[in-house]
């Protein structure tokens, strides 16, 4: 029987699972992960929320666990220098390693708002995290830059330090809440932590400056190669060191709307006058591109990845790449060059399966897309050893690319993303609520508020639910997985289907 050599590029989520997937359907092969840590990132806990839905844990796993589940994987911790793909060959500073098949699992890298500056941080693995740790014991106010995932987090999550929040939007979390949604987030307690004070004060009258108060809610960071951090990453951390929790800090987070960062001085500028008439001496000074000057102890960058694509690109100019530099992937997840792959943040997508699917550099994405590349290499293999197209077809399945699904948490609630959640490809904006009147598209759209416990919308096109967005425990998202995907007429139950009084799952049992 002949053995192929399957080689992986990368420790993180789409890695891994790549790994021990590819092992699953063919367990006499062998594979090789190349991590540039020592530590990898596993899947644990594995629940299905739906059918498609599920929520996971990430563990960090020494690689010596991992060879010892997996007896035909085997971990090599080294830097990855080139690929010579005419002779099948990995270059790194462990020497050469020779595969059969290749899988780019190598991620993605912060886009640093501004680089080599060490009062400026991204947050992207382990060792970030750690760094951020070390800088907060005594800080007392940071800059925040970002509106995505991981800033939505860190705003929450980060206690007893006052937070300057820069996003370039006019509403927070604006990849996956429209206006209003972002707004429950903000005007909703957290049910676990309902502190006196909790409330939000417009300085001015001004919306696109406000504060919320009580948001219940080293060197500078080098390594570029690490994986990301996982699902409720940051449950893991306690980011409130025993010497914060004993200082009086003012805690609170002021929101800089439709901003970016403008300058960054290294001393207090002459004669400015700061925020608040702020006379403290700071480490370092920002400006908004609003004219704001802030002081502060130091700045996180969280304005997104960038594909970790180098490793491929540069000896292989004739790779097709996405815009952001992403390697392009056919629907077998394969690459324009023979034999390698990529999944996870590092690839690009162009195809569709379905019109209620698109790609977001998510975890739960690269746990879908890693297992689904092991599908791919095992079936190409197969090809190769001359079976019959039956036992293919078996092998691979593109049923996970069929809805956009994702679970997650933003501010203590559970968030459940389907479909088109936001109206993507629609041309509607959801916070619109003129949509429904004279909608010459055929779009519905309904909302159920529950101010403080769930905020849940449907989007409709000519009665098919497209999409839901769903905060709180609504227990919901299991019946609208199905709708959506089953594309049945709902014109006749209008706003019913969100009434609170009727369990609209009896109605499609």
């Amino acid at each position: 029987m002949t053995s192929n050599h399957l080689v992986i590029i990368g420790g993180g989520i789409a890695g891994i699972t790549c790994a021990e997937s590819y092992c699953f359907v063919k367990p006499n092969d062998r594979v090789t992960i190349l991590s540039c840590s020592p530590i990898l990132k596993t899947v644990t806990n594995v629940q299905k929320i739906s059918k498609v839905l599920e929520s996971f844990e990430v563990f960090e796993s020494k690689f010596t666990d991992i060879e010892f589940s997996h007896p035909n994987i085997k971990v090599t911790v080294c830097d990855v220098d080139s690929i010579d793909s005419k002779n099948r060959v990995v270059k790194t500073d462990q020497g050469d390693i020779k595969y059969d098949f290749l899988a780019i699992c190598s991620g993605a890298k912060p886009n640093l708002i501004i680089k080599d500056s060490p009062f400026v941080i991204g947050i992207r693995d382990t060792d970030s995290i750690i760094d951020l740790k070390n800088r907060l014991n005594g800080a007392k106010r940071i800059v925040i830059v970002g509106n995505g995932g991981i800033a939505l987090e860190l705003v929450h999550e980060i206690k007893d330090c006052e937070k300057i929040w820069s996003i370039k939007d006019s509403h927070i979390g604006n990849a996956f809440f429209d206006r209003e949604a972002s707004q429950f987030l903000l005007h909703s307690k957290q049910p676990e932590q309902e502190e006196e004070g909790d409330n939000i004060i417009f300085e001015n009258g001004n919306p696109n400056h406000h504060t919320l108060s009580n948001l219940s809610t080293p060197s500078k960071y080098k390594n570029e190669k690490g994986s990301a951090l996982g699902p409720q990453w940051y449950s893991k951390y306690n980011f409130n060191t025993q010497e914060q929790q004993q200082q009086d800090h003012a805690e609170k987070t002021v929101i800089e709307y439709n901003t970016q960062l403008d300058t960054i001085y290294s001393e207090r500028p002459p004669s400015v006058d700061l925020v608040d008439g702020d006379t403290k001496q700071w480490p370092v000074y920002i400006k908004l591109s609003n004219g704001r000057i802030y002081g502060c102890d130091f700045i996180v960058s969280a304005t997104g990845v960038i594909p970790n694509s180098v490793i491929l690109t540069k000896n292989h100019a004739e790779v097709a790449v996405s815009e952001d530099g992403g390697l392009v992937v056919d629907e077998n997840m394969k690459t324009s060059i023979d034999r390698i792959y990529a999944c996870g943040d590092v690839c690009f997508v162009p195809w569709k399966k379905s019109d209620l699917w698109f790609q977001m550099k998510l975890w739960s994405q690269a746990r879908t897309m890693g297992r689904y590349t092991a599908q791919c290499i095992a079936k190409q293999s197969a090809v190769q050893a001359g079976k019959s197209a039956d036992e293919i077809d078996e092998i691979c399945s593109l049923f996970d690319f069929e809805l956009f699904a994702h679970a997650t948490k933003f501010f203590g609630f559970k968030v459940v993303l389907l479909g088109l959640y936001n109206g993507q490809t629609l041309g509607i904006d959801p916070s619109d609520d003129s949509v429904n009147e004279n909608n010459d598209k055929g779009i519905k759209i309904y909302k159920r508020i529950i101010i403080g416990q769930q905020y849940v919308r449907i989007i409709l096109e000519h009665g098919k639910l497209k999409g839901a967005l769903l905060i709180g425990d609504t227990d919901l998202e299991e019946t609208f997985e199905n709708l959506i995907l089953n594309q049945i007429d709902l014109s006749n139950y209008g706003e019913e289907l969100l009434d609170p009084d009727i369990d609209i799952e009896d109605y499609f049992d």
